[in-house]
């Protein structure tokens, strides 16, 4: 989504806390003009809390308690930084970031959670589960499961802490593990669970809901015990203060949680755990830009339990203050009620639900629960279409965005009809390889390369690294090495502080990736747009004898990816909210990923030909290769590896929006007559005067242009393609 108007205020959220997605729907919904949102956050899917004692017993899978945070910000128009927020310069408005530089704000608002507290529990062997973040504890309780089934597995299962959270988590694992034990053919009562409380039962609960609680772990054969803290956990046990051991196998841990201590060393106000002060409006105490919400933060003018309807309440009033702030206008105040309704599951299809003094139960408060809890996470999971959105008028940045292949080709052959210029180093005009070739007729060639492309992402410190990777692979691709580069950038209308931040960002993603290849970055050109673009000249060498072409190859060699295949359909994906969070990062993580090892070893081991294949696509570049070199080659799609969903994504229809010009490129190529007399109409794999694909065509005359990030298309790990499934050549 483009801004309507210049950016004037940044405002970022740390966190994807309950009240945070309320923030990012709402302005999804009716953006805030002039402001960005930015999202940090370590966990790309954000799981619902009220949903996980579910999850555990069974009754929904992992899609179901989380929201997609990326999907959830490309509707909302904001970029995602993923990684842990680990403080805050006040004085400076900037939010200190793990493994990249901080990051600048006008407005702050974090919504981090709570960690688990277990100062009070030695705990030696590290053998506690904490329940606390549940991202953490997601998977570690479905290794739990996995080895409870196993012959010698855990038998024996405890949870540490007598609150609804101990409750429902403990009642949850004995109607999975025991419905899961009979599936396996394993007998269900081998399994022994109990439940640690240092106080009562639900001490925050009236009488009849404890009484309630109790019968039903009575009734599902779960053992209780009240006022006993836990103050060690050993090897087999867990050691009570009163001195008894009660043995286990397995421990989860639901007692009192504290703040995340960065919050307190940021300098923040806090109360007792380290929870941030606010006032009545969520603003920090002595900062009118700085909210929080959810567990991590304390109002104290309304204190209430760390309990997961509060923070979704404050998600409302949240968002409204950050407008009303953004617009130059106060903060309103915001009172919580004293008495909420809470719904506690009993492991199966059972529940009670408790308000003030009263409480009910039944199968009935179950579906209840169930009800409510899908309605919330549904209001995330479907999420509207916006007007801008529509398939027919996006279109992909990044290498996707590039020419298409034949209005390149046709502009190309003209203007190589030009006259050369006279004297001057023997340039290898127009050369139809990965960089220009300047060749004085030494030793070393120069070689000069450039990339550029419209934004694909928003986040210019991961769009400044990609872009600066993939002009790096040109050179790469050629057997050379980068020396220099010039950096040309476009940045969308801001401030002129928000413009700074996002030059230093951009650039600064580029020279962690220039500066470990031993690139200087030594200047460059910027300007304004409406929307962000970035691109790399890189000037480097090759010796003679090292220079790859992609005229090189022979038959009978093999090809040989080295990443995996799919960007441009993952983006065109993403762009569309088609995309699972954890599939675009892992692309953005292989576009982050250098090629230089990869050519080293290829060109160690007699590679005889190389290329960088991009926005063109694997059929398009091998052409290219094959054109060159006058050879055909058989490729299996089987084999071709792939980034995450991008088999499903493809079956679905999805593709960028240069495809149709590639698939013209070669409808055209494989109509072609070819004028060559040499057989068959699937030629075999040799060399030949002219080249086949499906059945004999001229030669045809393609340029790509210079590579880019984000039509990637390459290999994880070397892969030979050999079977005889379809034949690719010019």
């Amino acid at each position: 989504m483009q801004p309507t108007m210049p950016i004037k205020t940044d405002l970022v959220l740390i966190g994807g806390g309950h009240a945070h997605v309320q923030v990012l729907k709402s302005f999804g919904m009716q953006p805030e003009p002039g402001v960005r949102l930015t999202l940090v956050a370590r966990e790309l899917e954000a799981p619902y809390s009220g949903m996980l004692p579910g999850f555990v017993a069974g009754h929904y899978d992992h899609d179901a308690i989380h929201i997609d945070m990326v999907r959830l910000a490309r509707f909302a128009g904001a970029r995602i930084v993923h990684t842990d927020a680990i403080g805050i310069d006040r004085a400076a408005r900037r939010v200190l970031l793990q493994g990249r530089p901080p990051l600048g704000y006008d407005l702050l608002a974090i919504d981090v959670g709570i960690t688990p507290e277990l100062s009070d529990i030695r705990d030696e062997g590290q053998r506690a589960i904490p329940v606390k973040p549940v991202s953490s504890f997601a998977p570690r309780w479905l290794e739990v499961e996995r080895r409870a089934l196993e012959a010698d597995g855990p038998r024996r299962l405890a949870v540490v802490g007598g609150g609804a959270a101990g409750l429902e988590l403990i009642l949850a694992m004995a109607h999975r593990l025991r419905g899961s034990a009979r599936a396996a053919g394993i007998d269900p009562t081998r399994f022994e669970f109990t439940l640690i409380g240092g106080s009562l039962l639900l001490p925050s609960h009236p009488a009849r809901a404890r009484d309630m609680a109790r019968a039903a772990l009575i009734k599902r054969g779960v053992a209780l015990i009240e006022n006993a803290p836990v103050v060690e956990i050993t090897a087999d046990a867990c050691v009570l203060a009163d001195g008894r051991r009660i043995p286990n196998d397995a421990v989860m841990v639901t007692t009192k949680a504290i703040a995340a201590p960065w919050l307190a060393r940021s300098g923040l106000p806090t109360v007792d755990g380290g929870f941030v002060a606010l006032r009545d409006t969520l603003q920090v105490e002595d900062d009118d830009d700085v909210f929080a919400s959810g567990d991590c933060g304390t109002v104290r003018a309304h204190p209430r339990p760390k309990a997961g309807v509060f923070a979704v309440r404050q998600g409302p009033p949240l968002t409204e203050n950050l407008r009303r702030r953004a617009r130059g206008q106060a903060a309103l105040p915001f009172k919580p009620q004293k008495e909420f309704l809470t719904i506690l599951s009993l492991g199966d299809h059972d529940a009670i639900a408790s308000r003030g003094g009263l409480a009910l139960g039944g199968p009935w408060v179950w579906r209840w629960k169930d009800r409510i809890d899908r309605d919330f996470m549904r209001k995330f999971q479907v999420l509207p279409a916006m007007r801008d959105e529509a398939p027919d008028v996006m279109r992909c940045g990044g290498c996707a965005a590039k020419v298409g292949p034949r209005p390149l080709a046709d502009a190309l052959d003209r203007l190589s009809a030009l006259d050369p210029p006279s004297g001057g180093p023997r340039v290898v005009a127009l050369s139809r390889d990965d960089a220009a070739i300047e060749d004085d007729g030494g030793a070393v060639l120069r070689l000069d390369s450039v990339d550029y492309f419209r934004a694909f992402w928003p986040d210019p410190y991961v769009l400044g690294a990609i872009a600066a990777n993939h002009a790096l692979n040109d050179m790469l691709a050629m057997g050379g090495r980068g020396r220099r580069a010039l950096a040309v950038c476009a940045l969308a209308h801001a401030t002129a502080r928000v413009t700074t931040e996002d030059l230093f960002q951009l650039l600064a993603g580029a020279r962690g990736v220039l500066d470990a290849h031993g690139i200087a970055l030594v200047g460059g050109h910027s300007s304004e747009g409406p929307e962000m673009a970035v691109g790399f000249a890189i000037s480097g060498s090759v010796e003679r004898q090292r220079l790859l072409l992609k005229r090189g190859v022979e038959p009978g060699d093999a090809l040989i990816l080295t990443k995996p295949l799919g960007t441009g359909i993952v983006f065109a994906a993403e762009m569309r909210r088609l995309a699972k969070g954890p599939d675009v990062f892992a692309a953005l993580a292989e576009m982050r990923r250098s090629n230089a090892a990869a050519a080293d070893v290829l060109a160690a081991y007699g590679t005889r030909a190389m290329t960088d294949v991009s926005g063109f696509g694997l059929a398009g570049h091998l052409l290219e290769m094959l054109s060159a070199s006058r050879v055909t080659a058989t490729v299996s799609r089987a084999q071709l590896p792939l980034l995450p969903g991008v088999a499903d994504l493809a079956s679905a229809g999805v593709a960028s929006s240069l495809l149709p010009e590639n698939s013209a490129v070669l409808l055209a190529s494989s109509r072609r007559k070819c004028s060559m007399r040499h057989g068959a109409p699937s030629c075999a794999i040799r060399r030949r005067p002219a080249v086949c694909w499906r059945r004999c065509q001229r030669p045809t005359r393609k340029m790509r242009s210079s590579s880019c990030a984000a039509g990637r298309r390459r290999t994880r790990r070397s892969s030979v393609m050999r079977a005889n499934t379809r034949r690719w050549t010019p």
